[in-house]
């Protein structure tokens, strides 16, 4: 009876650890710096991935098909995009505006926000989209 008890509480510990350890996506922050999406994680806990690197990708949301990177790229030994100082500047010529773009940013954890760029008689905004919406409305 001993035994399987702490049999259970062993297991119970392991799935605990495994449900806080696995939290998921984190936010992604983002600002439009001149001609550049500014992406960065506002995390203090943000560390290099393998081999001092990260890797930041984006796609066009849509649904009805497989996710499709449109733009990516892998950074290796410059500063991490923690704060907004320090952020990944995407050319905005890589994002259609109005559209609905997923961004995941892929270090030791994973980020990721879904936006648009809204064109507002030639001032430009980002505007965060709910999870599981496909455009800007």
């Amino acid at each position: 009876m001993i035994k399987k008890n702490l049999q259970l509480l062993f297991l119970l510990i392991i799935a605990l650890s495994i449900a806080t350890c696995s939290q998921g996506p984190r936010p992604l922050e983002a600002t439009i710096h001149n001609d550049h999406l500014c992406i960065f994680t506002n995390n203090s806990k943000t560390y290099y991935g393998v081999d001092n690197t990260f890797l930041i990708y984006l796609g066009k949301i849509d649904y009805t098909k497989e996710f499709r990177s449109t733009y990516e790229r892998l950074y290796s030994n410059v500063p991490l995009p923690i704060d907004e100082k320090n952020c990944v500047l995407i050319p905005l010529k890589e994002i259609e505006k109005n559209i609905a773009y997923e961004i995941i940013l892929d270090t030791n954890k994973s980020f990721h926000t879904s936006l648009c760029i809204i064109d507002k008689s030639h001032e430009l905004e980002v505007r965060h989209i709910e999870p599981g919406k496909s455009t800007c409305d």
